[in-house]
């Protein structure tokens, strides 16, 4: 027996060291993991290369040669390896990070370091207990620390945002989507998995040991009960963080890598899941706040056009923005002429290149997700059984409700929050029947289509028709290898940007632009009132370098200057006489209200109250406000003149959302 075991060990040995060899290969065989960024250097002049080459040759010999320690030293070795294991994952994935988002080890928090390592004790103590291997635990510990690095580099590469726990709730969306999008392995992701190997390696050398009595074990385990008790209350339930201004705010947690890692930053967002409830927030100042627009209720007497809202997928202009992007011919030409019976504008965003839902829930809503943990997703925490929205409204006042998204049904639970928002009826891609399709998405021109046929069945109901549509076409993944439907005759002529991304996303845009020319084509022959209103959910994720180039600065962007990336194209176009306008900015919680001034639709008293404060408050998304005077201010600024009214508009948000049976119905909906 003794002897099938060591041939079997040796065996393992020896795939081992045929795996460090293959990873040597696979380093030489990939010119850019040993070029210099300009593409000069060879394998030979690399320091890159005989790091790699030593570091394998030694780790080739360490894995082949047996352990013959005594089982006193082979014990000892066990335990410093588990001490020093976590040292090792984390400095692995910081060589991941550290170049990538200009971390500087020295400089880092020293609080947040010292929690980061509380952290990765207490994850590998525990799995210890669980186990009874230290090879295992560590082993359990590396592993999913590289894939979340990895990961993370992919993620972020892909949307502009880093990971964050509530990612956890979109795990099933993200991968929908993921097959759409090119993965390629850089250095410094070469280097994650080679140094995980290498920890895992090592830890497999040790041969197993009995780590402790039962008594041993137990008083271990209540030790540490207590250490990840006290970890969680003090992130959790104290004010701890933010006393030493450690937290994770807005949407680009890589932002903070610099000051506290990923690890850390990651986790952050583990402790901002839930909603703060506002200081004074109290029935009764809800009350009080929102009372005087109970009466301003628009319900009898206000005009029921037929309303088509299209919320299409990464629409942005970028000859509007930062910049702008010099373009061989216009790629919006019609929506740019399009004059009569049209309003226009800016709105911003809550979210970039990700997360479409949150526009959604902003849009139909009327809340801001500024007030909403960071990169939450509404749909996911914040729509828990039946919620007032605009499809509840305008079908308490006989419109029939549609929704349609010609992509998956499931993804970030919309099968399960349309309905309890109102919709009566939503279609998805599987209701569909021979769309054309662009690249690997069903068309816009096959969405406006639908709406059409959508709008002439309905015409038998006699009853107003709210279309609700959020469209795929022009989703990310703006890759070479799938062009199929787009022609590419739109050239951009901007120099030192991501322009291959670019190029294929504005000729996306335009054919969004065919399909909107069609509708307002086909609409203006129609008697019945239409009124159609077109907005961008975000902006794409077109490369660090196009948006470095827009925004004029690489690093140290103030809140202020980083909206620009926040900024989103609308368009609002109906078949009868109404005054043209241009509004130069808004926010997507305000767009509805701000529609239904100008077009006397339906208002609930909290749409009247958002109008009023859009006055005021012209802009906000999870980055700050802008205020009438004209400055932008951070959402916890106290000295702002609006503060007051932030904290109030706070406070009615979180009775919509938590209020329950103490929800202020009278403000939140229509009387009839």
């Amino acid at each position: 027996m003794s002897m099938i075991k060591e041939k079997i060990l040796k065996g393992f040995r020896f795939a081992g060291a045929a795996a460090a060899a293959l990873l040597l290969l696979f380093f030489c065989l990939h010119s850019d993991y040993y070029q210099n960024e300009d593409g000069t250097g060879s394998l030979f002049t690399s320091p890159r290369t005989y790091v790699t080459a030593v570091s394998s040759l030694i780790l080739m010999i360490f894995i082949l040669l047996p352990n013959t320690l005594s089982e006193r030293r082979n014990k000892i070795l066990g335990w410093i390896w588990c001490a020093a294991a976590p040292f090792a994952i984390y400095f692995s994935l910081l060589h991941l990070n550290a170049d990538k988002y200009d971390i500087e080890f020295w400089e880092l928090n020293k609080i947040a370091l010292v929690l980061t390592f509380c952290f990765l004790y207490l994850v590998e103590i525990l799995f210890l207990l669980i186990t009874g291997s230290i090879k295992i635990s560590v082993i359990l510990l590396a592993v999913p620390v590289a894939v979340l690095g990895i990961v993370n580099c992919f993620v972020t590469s892909f949307r502009g945002m880093a990971i964050s726990a509530a990612d956890l709730f979109s795990m099933g969306s993200a991968m929908s989507v993921a097959s759409e999008y090119t993965y390629e392995l850089d250095w410094y992701m070469f280097s994650e998995i080679f140094w995980t190997f290498a920890i895992c390696a090592v830890s497999l050398k040790i041969r197993g040991f009995r780590l402790m009595k039962l008594p041993a074990r137990v008083a271990v385990l209540a030790a540490w009960g207590v250490g990840a008790g006290s970890f969680f209350y003090l992130c959790c339930r104290t004010s701890f963080l933010e006393d030493h201004d450690i937290r994770s705010g807005g949407f680009s947690h890589q932002l903070r890598y610099k000051q506290y890692d990923m690890i850390f930053t990651t986790l952050c967002t583990c402790f901002y899941l839930a909603a703060e409830k506002p200081a004074d927030y109290s029935l009764e100042k809800v009350e009080e706040i929102g009372e005087p627009y109970t009466d301003q209720v628009q319900a009898e007497g206000a005009d029921t056009p037929h309303l088509i809202v299209i919320m299409d997928e990464s629409l942005a202009d970028y000859e509007r923005i930062g910049k702008r992007l010099t373009l061989s011919e216009d790629n919006m030409p019609f929506i740019h002429s399009l004059e009569e019976n049209t309003i226009k504008g800016t709105a911003y965003s809550s979210v970039f290149g990700a997360n479409t839902p949150n526009s959604e829930y902003e849009f139909l809503t009327g809340n801001t997700m500024a007030f909403l943990p960071a990169s939450s997703i509404g749909f996911h925490l914040f729509v828990r059984g039946d919620m007032p929205s605009l499809a509840s409204e305008l079908k308490s006042v006989g419109y029939e409700t549609l929704a349609m998204h010609p992509y998956r049904g499931y993804n970030y639970r919309r099968h399960l929050v349309y309905p309890q928002i109102g919709f009566d009826t939503y279609y998805t891609r599987d209701d569909f029947e021979d769309p054309e399709y662009i690249r690997s998405y069903i068309s816009d021109q096959s969405l406006a289509e639908r709406i059409v046929e959508e709008y002439e069945k309905n015409l038998e109901t006699g009853k107003p028709l709210f279309s609700y549509n959020v469209s795929m076409q022009n989703h990310g993944g703006y890759s070479v290898s799938n062009l199929t439907n787009l022609n590419m005759d739109i050239q951009v002529e901007t120099d030192g940007i991501n322009k291959s991304a670019a190029q294929i996303y504005v000729n996306l845009v335009k054919k969004t632009d065919e399909m909107f020319q069609w509708l307002v084509e086909y609409f203006s022959k129609e008697e019945e009132p239409v009124a159609i209103l077109m907005f961008g959910d975000h902006q794409p994720n077109l490369g660090t370098a196009t948006y470095n180039y827009l925004i004029g600065k690489e690093e140290y962007r103030t809140s202020e200057e980083l909206m620009g990336k926040y900024k989103v194209p609308f368009i609002l176009w109906t078949n009868y006489d109404i005054e043209e306008e241009t509004i130069e900015r808004t926010s997507l919680n305000y767009l509805y209200s701000q529609i239904a001034d100008r077009l006397n639709l339906p208002m609930t008293g909290y749409q009247s109250y958002l109008l009023e404060l859009s006055q005021d408050i012209p802009v906000i998304n999870t980055l700050g406000y802008w205020g009438s005077d004209g400055n932008f201010y951070e959402l916890d600024d106290e000295t702002s003149p609006y503060y007051e009214q932030i904290q109030e508009y706070n406070i009615l948000e979180y009775n919509y959302i938590f209020g329950g049976k103490d929800r202020y119905l009278e403000l939140f909906e229509l009387s009839g």
